[in-house]
C-alpha cells in the first residue's frame, strides 16, 4: 500500500491511501480495452485516463509513456496466457515419447490447440490487438522492450518430429508455430464474419466445435499422412 496524490480524471485531487497494484491494474484494463478497439495508433492516453477513472498524469508516472504503457498491456496478456497454457504445454513437452509415438504427438496438439482456443475466446481483447499489430505489419510490437517467447519450444519440438517422420516431410520445421498460431487466431476472428453459417459461437456446443475442427485441420496439416 502507498499514500499519496490520486488525481482523478477530473482533476479531482485527495490525499489518500491506495493500492498501487491495484491503481496500475484497472489502468491497464483500460488500456487493453482501448488498444484493442483502436489499435496502438489511434489509442490517445486521455481516452485511457478517462476509462480508467484517472489522471493521465498517474499513467505517465507507472508506465513512462504510451508504448510503456503498451508494453505493459502486452506482457501482462503474454504472462496471463503462460499461466494458463504455458505450464500445461511445458508438461505435456516432457513426455519422452512425444516425437517418436504418432498418437502422443497428435494428442499433443488436441491439448494444445484446445487451451489456446479456449485462452484466445476468454480474451477477446488480446486477439483484437493482435489483428491490430498485424493490419500495421507488426511495427509496434517490434519497438517494445518485451519479448514473448512463444515459438522456440514449438520450434524445436517440430524439427525433433521432423526427424522421426512424425512431421511431414515437405513443411517447413520453421513455419510449425507460425501455422498452428495463425490457423488458430484467423480462425476465431473470422466467426463473426461467418456467424450466419454458425452456431451461437460462445455456447459450449458451438466452442467444442471449434476446438475439434481446429485440431483436425492442424494435425492432418502438420503430420505425415501415413501416419493418420
Amino acid at each position: 500500500m502507498e499514500v499519496g496524490i490520486i488525481v482523478s480524471a477530473e482533476g479531482k485531487r485527495s490525499s489518500k491511501i491506495y493500492d498501487a497494484a491495484r491503481t496500475k491494474g484497472i489502468i491497464l484494463d483500460a488500456a487493453e480495452k482501448i488498444f484493442a478497439e483502436l489499435g496502438y495508433s489511434a489509442a490517445r492516453i486521455d481516452v485511457i485516463a478517462k476509462a480508467s477513472g484517472y489522471n493521465k498524469s498517474l499513467i505517465y508516472q507507472y508506465f513512462g509513456d504510451k508504448l510503456g504503457l503498451y508494453t505493459e498491456v502486452v506482457k501482462r496478456a503474454d504472462q496471463i496466457g503462460e499461466q494458463i497454457t504455458g505450464s500445461f504445454i511445458s508438461e505435456l513437452l516432457k513426455n519422452e515419447n512425444l516425437v517418436t509415438d504418432p498418437a502422443a504427438f497428435k494428442s499433443f496438439l488436441e491439448a494444445m490447440t484446445r487451451e489456446m482456443v479456449l485462452f484466445l475466446m476468454e480474451h477477446p481483447s488480446y486477439l483484437k490487438i493482435l489483428f491490430w499489430e498485424a493490419a500495421e505489419d507488426w511495427k509496434t510490437w517490434n519497438q517494445i522492450t518485451y519479448r514473448p517467447d512463444d515459438g522456440t519450444q514449438l520450434n524445436d519440438l517440430a524439427i525433433a518430429a521432423k526427424k522421426s517422420g512424425i512431421l511431414r516431410q515437405d513443411l517447413d520445421p520453421d513455419l510449425f508455430p507460425i501455422l498452428i498460431m495463425n490457423v488458430t487466431t484467423t480462425t476465431l476472428q473470422s466467426i463473426s464474419r461467418y456467424e450466419h453459417l454458425l452456431d451461437k459461437k460462445d455456447s459450449p456446443q458451438q466452442k467444442e466445435r471449434l476446438i475439434e475442427q481446429i485440431s483436425k485441420f492442424i494435425i492432418h496439416g502438420v503430420m505425415e499422412p501415413s501416419l493418420l
